[in-house]
């Protein structure tokens, strides 16, 4: 890796103890419990060390001890903890139909949920509303709010929390990040649905346990794509990375008119799916793509012919995206998540058909590589994912 030597930070007590910490609190999380000779062993750090440290996380609540069995010479061995109840935190799920609100606590496990209906137009309204609502549904909880993570389904840049521009909820420039923290009164981290979803397969799936690199592509009423490169969410430039969903995917040579159909999630989402079947059978699709994708799932897998053409065609074409993305890219793994991830079965041939008439040199198959998620609402992990890495995430000596 280049240093950069403009955004250098020196290493000097303050940073190298707050390496130690953050090494030993990841050390007892990772592990569930652990002994204190344990994290002196796996971290390299000496016992007066590893004293002062545990010693300054129990005063803050963060970690308690536990006596566990007994040792061959009849003392109880002591063994650390991490506190999960100790604090809370708030993760948004914002999709084009609904808005999902949970209240987290430090182990990712949420202990209140709600669903709102998504509100287009006025977004600063919409999203103070959303701030209300959090307060609400934390004031039951007596220990500290250490912030909130916001997944939404438009383009965003994360470094100021707010949106770019969205044609169909009508929200140009909110300042989703200023809105909130105003409202609750602590952190808040914005990324959009794609990102957010490959940060929760990176913190949370078992298919991303092993994986350094890796492409999340996410298939809902468009397409969204994060991409995981040295086990860290990668941004472009201008936040305008991953931007796939609107790539070409065929062309008639008319570059003054390209319909709408020539790119990628207008053939291969979930939006694609259902005007499919729609088409194929006669039934007009309603406003509400998400409920729309579940019923042609549920009619497919009573067999319905219409159903599963639709899908399949569907299919076809994700395999014609994502198969641009791993000849470009080369990830480690691709991973797919969404509605479509519950007829995998019927899907994935039609897609990795698609994909290796794409791939010239298959050093790997791509059937290898291409794998359906194992999260539930991927995006909303990620929104967790985006507080937890705030309070574990690493210390980094330069940029």
């Amino acid at each position: 890796m280049k240093i950069n030597l403009d955004k250098i930070i020196a290493a000097d007590h303050k940073v190298i103890r707050q390496i130690n910490r953050l090494n030993v609190l990841n050390t007892i999380r990772d592990r569930k419990a652990i002994s204190r000779i344990e994290i002196s062993r796996l971290t390299g750090l000496n016992k007066s060390t590893i004293s002062n440290i545990v010693g300054e996380l129990i005063n803050e609540g963060l970690v308690y001890e536990e006596s566990l069995g007994q040792s061959a010479v009849g003392r109880k061995p002591i063994i650390l903890r991490l506190n999960e109840k100790s604090r809370i935190f708030g993760a948004i799920e914002v999709r084009l139909n609904r808005t999902t609100l949970a209240i987290c606590d430090l182990g990712g496990n949420i202990l209140e949920r709600r669903e709102i209906e998504t509100v287009a137009g006025e977004g600063e309204k919409f999203f103070a509303a959303c701030g209300r609502m959090l307060v609400e549904m934390t004031s039951a909880y007596k220990v500290p709010n250490v912030g909130v993570g916001v997944s939404i389904c438009v383009l965003v840049n994360h470094l100021d929390g707010a949106i770019y521009a969205h044609n169909s909820l009508n929200w140009p420039n909110v300042d989703v990040r200023g809105v909130m923290e105003k409202e609750i009164g602590c952190k808040v981290f914005v990324d959009n649905d794609g990102k957010a979803g490959a940060l929760g397969e990176l913190w949370f799936a078992p298919e991303a346990e092993d994986l350094s690199s890796f492409v999340f592509v996410w298939v809902c009423e468009g397409i969204g794509v994060g991409m995981v490169m040295n086990n860290d969410l990668y941004h472009g430039y201008h936040d305008l990375d991953g931007q796939f969903g609107p790539q070409l995917i065929k062309f008639d040579g008319n570059l003054e008119d390209i319909p709408k159909e020539n790119y990628w999630e207008e053939s291969a989402s979930d939006l694609a799916a259902v005007n499919r079947y729609s088409e194929i059978s006669g039934v007009p699709r309603g406003d509400n793509i998400e409920k729309d994708m579940q019923r042609v799932i549920d009619l497919a897998r009573n067999g319905d012919s219409h159903a599963i053409c639709a899908l399949k065609e569907t299919a076809r074409y994700l395999g014609v995206g994502i198969a641009n993305i791993n000849n470009g890219l080369g990830p480690e793994r691709i991973i797919v998540g969404g509605k479509v991830v519950q007829v995998w079965d019927l899907v994935f041939p039609e897609l990795i058909r698609q994909v290796e008439k794409q791939t010239i040199y298959k050093v790997i198959p791509p059937r290898e590589v291409i794998v359906p998620s194992s999260l539930d609402s991927p995006p909303l992990q990620g929104a967790k994912a985006m507080v937890i890495r705030e309070v574990f995430g690493s210390y980094k000596i330069w940029s």
